[in-house]
Parts: structure tokens; C-alpha cells; sequence
């Protein structure tokens, strides 16, 4: 499920530009408008190639992908339970790998997934820190996308897996503690999740498989962002 691939010092310059953006973004005060509602500016697309699955066989559909090196993470769309494999983020990159795995005589589909403005209550100041989790939340899964395909080509080591999913780590814990207040608490408690998840990650043998799973996370976080502020 590998597409592109960079050069293993990428992947920790990455990591350290990922954590100092981080901090700046939140070094910053967002201001209060005085205004009931403001608007979240977003943009994000993507393209999740998955398994269909019944709530009787998803948790087997899972393993199976999961051990054939796919996230195999279990995603609802419209009341019906999926497993995601991996997540691109261009249709290309998706269809390539989905023909490739038709070939081996797995059926898979290409779901495309956006996630674009949406309005919360509060000013500008809230809006302005929920597109910056977005986009931070973004640059953590690009990373382990990354990771996860250096891996897989082993153009890249447990070293560098460890150094990514240390960024990953410091990023969300970041987001989290500059989040802060209440509005802000179901939301930190997904980050949290995924941090732990990653943490403990990377206390072990980091497989692809594994840094899928993160990167799927936080992509169906950044999709359903808005349920959160509702």
C-alpha cells in the first residue's frame, strides 16, 4: 500500500519542523471577536480505500487487513461499518494501490472524504485554534504516511519511525495543552487518545501497519472535527 517515499534525514527534519510549528502556532494569541459564531476555514481531502464489512464480520475484516499490512480500522459511513486500509491523498494514489490489490483478489473501494468549512459558536479566536489543530493534525498524518512507505521500501529505519512518531507525540500533546478550557474537552480527549496510541507505538517494533492506523486516526479525526465544537 506503499506510493512515494522520501529520504530517511527527511523524515526527521520533518519531525522537528512538525514539533516547532507546533509551538508557534500556539506561542500566538488568538483574540476574541465578540462575535456569536465565527467561521473554521478548512480544506482537507481524502481519499480512503476500505473493505466493505457487516457488524457480524468487521472485526475479522480487520485483523485480516491489519496482518496483510492495511490500518484496519474500523470506520462508520452512513450507519455502515467499514475497514479502512490505508489513506491517500490524491484519487490516484488510492486507485493505483486499489487495482493492486484487486489483482490479488481483494475488493476494495475508494471513498472520497472532505472536510471543508463549518461554523462554531464563539469568536474568531476559537475558530482561527480549531482550523490550527486541523492542519497540525494533518501534517502528523502526512508524516506517518511518509513513514509508513519508507518503512515498507525500507528506505527507512526504527530510528526514524521512533523520530516520527516522537513528533507526532510532542505535536498532539502540544495541541492539547494550548487547547486548554472546556470547549476544547471531548476534542483533547481524542488527541490524547491518539497520542497515547502513538506513544506506545513506538515503545516497541514499529511496524507500517501500525503508523497506518495513527494516520487513518487522525485523518477520520480531521473529518469529523465539527461534531466536536456542535
Amino acid at each position: 500500500m506503499r506510493m512515494r517515499f522520501p529520504r530517511g534525514g527527511a523524515v526527521f527534519v520533518s519531525a522537528v519542523f512538525l514539533f516547532l510549528l507546533t509551538v508557534c502556532i500556539f506561542v500566538g494569541v488568538f483574540r476574541w471577536s465578540g462575535r456569536a459564531r465565527s467561521t473554521v476555514k478548512l480544506d482537507l481531502e481524502y481519499y480512503l480505500l476500505v473493505r466493505e464489512a457487516t457488524a457480524s464480520t468487521a472485526g475479522s475484516v480487520a485483523g485480516d487487513s491489519y496482518l496483510a499490512g492495511g490500518a484496519g480500522y474500523l470506520y462508520d459511513v452512513g450507519g455502515e461499518t467499514v475497514v479502512v486500509l490505508s489513506c491517500y491523498y490524491t484519487e490516484r494514489d488510492a486507485t493505483v494501490v486499489q487495482a493492486t490489490m484487486s489483482e490479488r483478489g481483494v475488493q476494495t473501494t475508494v471513498l472520497k472524504r472532505t472536510r471543508g468549512n463549518f461554523s462554531v459558536d464563539g469568536g474568531g479566536g476559537k475558530s482561527a485554534r480549531i482550523a490550527a489543530n486541523a492542519k497540525t493534525l494533518d501534517s502528523c498524518a502526512r508524516l506517518l504516511y511518509d513513514t509508513a512507505n519508507g518503512l515498507e521500501r525500507t528506505q527507512l529505519g526504527q530510528d526514524d519511525a521512533r523520530a516520527a512518531l516522537g513528533g507526532v507525540v510532542q505535536s498532539l500533546g502540544g495541541l492539547a495543552e494550548g487547547n486548554g478550557e472546556s470547549f476544547y474537552g471531548l476534542w483533547n480527549v481524542e488527541l490524547q487518545r491518539v497520542q497515547r496510541r502513538a506513544r506506545e507505538t513506538g515503545e516497541g517494533i514499529v511496524f507500517a501497519r501500525d503508523l497506518r492506523y495513527l494516520q487513518v486516526a487522525l485523518c477520520v479525526l480531521n473529518l469529523e472535527i465539527e461534531r466536536y465544537f456542535a
